[in-house]
Formats: structure tokens, sequence, C-alpha cells
């Protein structure tokens, strides 16, 4: 089997490039800086570097491959809409061309939990709840590229959709090394009452729910999949539990939901203004994704992706922590 990962430098594509070098797969790679894809190359895995925009290009990758797994996309939550587009659309579009034509036999796509986000507590989302109006443009350029995806299954094609929940493990270098970057410089303040209830995954089981797509039976596919840990967490609680393992205090500091909402609604609209293109530090956004609640519903995918999450709270913060340290000291 050949297997083609997008975005292979990516906490989510990384893992799963390495995770697939143990099995009996001819592992490939795309990604768009060569000098980050070189500690694969050093693995024996195949790179390619270039543009999914690139339509030339992405036929060339496709070619002879069984299985795509996207994992490509532009995230953030600040920015003009035709960026988005382009990352998470138009060169998911080019993909399912370039595998329709080439004969793969499966499309497996990452995508994004962001399009339920609408800065109001919800617990044990299923797939088909959709807020009535998408937050940002990569909520809204995911959700697009998603409808893409599904309406592309077919006998030929097989295409599945993931949404995993703020995935996180050993390799992030984004969630928690924001956040410890912010407690270290004294800023990282809990917002509102810090009890709000929340959603994660283990990167250990990113890798299980795209392994039961890639190689389970064709049942699992042409469907949409919410994935997370088997249980939900006290965010504020697991940030502490976080900075305790990374030899750092708990989080002391609090700032009223209602204060730091108003408080980023002044800067967004300061950088407006100023027209800014940087992302702002403090947005709504932001401040809401601290405070308020957010579980998945995963019983979709224990049901017919034979999704059964393995690893806990405790063992992922464990791993990130001797990661983090180990990291840190190079």
């Amino acid at each position: 089997m050949k297997v083609m990962v997008t975005g292979a430098t990516g906490f989510i594509g990384e893992h799963y490039v390495k995770h697939l070098r143990l099995k009996q797969v001819e592992v490939f790679a795309c990604c768009r800086n060569a000098a980050q894809s070189e500690p694969l190359r050093k693995l024996g895995v195949h790179i390619f570097c270039g543009d999914l925009l690139d339509e030339p290009f992405v036929t060339h990758i496709c070619k002879q491959m069984d299985v795509v797994v996207h994992c490509a996309g532009k995230s953030g939550l600040w920015g003009e809409y035709q960026p988005y587009y382009n990352a998470n659309v138009v060169a998911t579009e080019n993909l399912i061309r370039a595998c329709q034509a080439s004969g793969v036999s499966r499309f497996i796509n990452i995508s994004s939990p962001s399009i339920y986000f609408d800065l109001k507590d919800h617990l044990n989302i299923r797939e088909n709840f959709l807020p009535k109006r998408f937050i940002d443009n990569y909520a809204r350029t995911k959700y697009q590229a998603e409808t893409r995806v599904t309406a592309a299954h077919s006998d030929q094609l097989g295409t599945v959709s993931l949404r995993p929940r703020m995935v996180v493990g050993p390799g992030d270098k984004h969630i928690f090394p924001r956040m410890i970057a912010l407690h270290q410089a004294g800023k990282l303040k809990r917002v509102g009452h810090g009890r709000n209830l929340v959603s994660i995954t283990s990167i250990e089981n990113m890798m299980l729910a795209l392994d039961l797509c890639v190689f389970g039976s064709e049942s699992v596919l042409g469907k949409v999949y919410n994935i997370a840990n088997a249980e939900p967490v006290l965010l504020w609680e697991f940030v502490d539990e976080v900075m305790t393992k990374v030899n750092l205090p708990p989080v002391k500091l609090s700032i009223p939901y209602g204060v730091a909402f108003g408080a980023g609604w002044v800067n967004e609209r300061v950088f407006c203004l100023l027209n800014k293109t940087d992302e702002p530090s403090l947005m709504r956004i932001k401040v809401a994704l601290m405070a308020r609640s957010m579980t998945l519903n995963i019983d979709n995918a224990r049901r017919n992706l034979g999704y059964h999450p393995q690893s806990n709270v405790s063992s992922t913060v464990e791993a990130f922590a001797d990661w983090w340290h180990a990291y840190n000291a190079d």
C-alpha cells in the first residue's frame, strides 16, 4: 500500500507519517518547506515539496497512491477570506480531482470542530450540529472543504472527514507551548469561572482514528466523525496539570469573562482601524475558547468507525512533559 500524507511537517501530519513508518506501507509526504521535511527524509519517507494550489504538482503526487491523508491547510482566527478559501477549499478540490483521475481508493480529510463554535457553551455536540453562522473564515472554509469531500464519496473513491477536538501531546508546538510562554511571562489568566468542560484528543487517539480510516473496512467510508478522548476534562484543571509537569506553578490570575470579552472587542477594532494583518493576541474568540464549555459526542465514531480511544489525559500530559523537557534541553 502507498499512502500520501499532506501537511507532513504539521503536528498531526508529522506524527502520522512517523506512525505509518512502523507499518507495512510505503509512505509519501507532501509539504511546502524542504528543510523542515529533512528529518522525515532521513527516515526513508518519500518527500514532495510544492504547493497544493499547483494542479500539475497535485496530479503528480497522487499518481499510483492508494490512500491520501489530507492534513494540510491554513489555520488561524484572523485574516481575509480568500487565503483561507484557497488553502482549505481550492487545495482540497485539487486533491479530490487528482485522486479521482489517478484511481486513489481512499481520501481522508482532517476537518475541524471549529465549525461548531459560536461563542456559546455546547455539550455533547453531534456531527449534524451547525451554528447559525461560522465564527471565522477558518471554520467557514473547513466546512466548505468538508462538503466537497463528502460529495466526492463514491464506489471508486471512498472519503472520510474527521473533526478532532484540541489535539495535544508530545511534539505540540502550538497549544501548550503558547500557554506555557504566557504563563512564564505572567500573562496567563483563567477566564470566567474556570469550570468549563472541554473535549481534547490525545495524539495517540488521533493516530488510532486515522488508522481506522486508512485500514478499516469500506463501511467506515462516506461519513464524518467527531474525534476526541473518551472523557472531557475541566480545561483549567488540565492546564494546571500541564504546568505542574513542566515545573511551573498553577495559574492563579483570573479575569471576569465580560471584562476579557470587551477588551478583546476593543483590541479587534483597533487592529481593523490600523489595517493590521497579524493576528491580535487578544480576541473575543480566544476569550470564549478559554471560558466556554465544548464537548463532542463520539458515539458515531465508536459505532461506525470502531473508534475506542485508549490514551487518557494523564498519559498525554506525562508524554508531553517528557518531550518538552527534552526539547528545551537541546
